[in-house]
């Protein structure tokens, strides 16, 4: 505020100034008895005119910088009133993702623990028998259906295109185009497996609880990783005999989605599983 009443006043004089010159010059015009009548009258006002932003001219690039900083800053607190204190929020928002995260009973969660596979044993597993789709892979545009069976060996490209569902919904939860309650998987084996020579992977999304099923018979519930949250599960299989088998995926829980995305889906041999018991 100083700076702008010094500014002002600075303004002020100087204006005051110009005026003075102005009726001298008005009063020299009379006595000397030059430009009279009408070109007098036309002199007067071009003088009026003109002088004023001769006189202008003189004052300091400093005064009107400042008066118009001053003058900005002032429209500006204006028109952006300060924010009560308790409307101030300095951090943004962190989303809780494991606030929809669906639980496990303490027995479900002993049963993932044993089924899940560690990381130094799935990196041994170096052959893949069969491997559906991959990350970012194109999303099947077929109508939802509560059951979807997939034959592995049937589609012309099943790593990139693959005709499977990318979405695994709850029961009674949103009929989505490619979507399916129920994804079961059928595959043939061409040998025994014991217990621990075969895994199971996919890549899942979301809150939701899976349960993964060989031949109808439960292998294991898996817990989701939160809303909208990624989850890599690698499952070692017990014995597994020569022929004809289904691997089923379901999901269950209230969720506000409702369903979550897969997007591939593996079947490999582990190498020499005792060393890793």
């Amino acid at each position: 505020m100083n700076v702008m009443v010094t500014s002002m006043e600075t303004m002020a004089k100087t204006m005051h100034e110009i005026q003075q010159n102005s009726e001298k010059s008005d009063e020299s015009e009379d006595i000397y008895g030059n430009d009279v009548g009408q070109s007098s009258a036309f002199g007067n006002v071009s003088k009026l005119a003109i002088m004023p932003f001769f006189e202008m001219s003189k004052i300091p690039m400093n005064v009107f910088a400042s008066v118009v900083e001053t003058i900005s800053q002032a429209k500006t607190e204006i028109q952006t009133p300060d924010a009560p204190d308790d409307e101030i929020n300095t951090e943004p928002e962190e989303e809780n993702y494991d606030a929809e995260v669906v639980p496990l009973s303490e027995e479900e969660t002993t049963q993932e623990t044993k089924a899940i596979l560690t990381e130094e044993i799935e990196e041994t597993s170096q052959k893949a028998l069969w491997q559906i789709g991959r990350s970012g892979r194109t999303e099947l545009q077929s109508r939802w259906t509560a059951t979807f069976d997939y034959h592995v060996g049937t589609d012309i490209d099943e790593i990139n295109n693959p005709t499977i569902p990318h979405l695994i919904a709850v029961k009674g939860g949103p009929k989505s185009k490619g979507a399916t309650e129920k994804l079961n998987i059928h595959f043939s084996l061409d040998r025994d497996y014991q217990n621990g020579e075969l895994a199971f992977i996919y890549d899942r999304w979301g809150a939701e609880k899976d349960l993964v099923f060989v031949d109808d018979e439960l292998l294991t519930p898996i817990a989701g990783a939160g809303k909208g949250r990624f989850k890599h599960v690698a499952l070692s299989l017990n014995n597994v005999s020569t022929g004809d088998h289904i691997i089923t995926i379901t999901t269950s829980g209230e969720t506000e989605a409702g369903e979550h995305r897969i997007d591939y889906i593996k079947l490999v041999e582990i190498e020499n599983p005792a060393e890793h018991g």
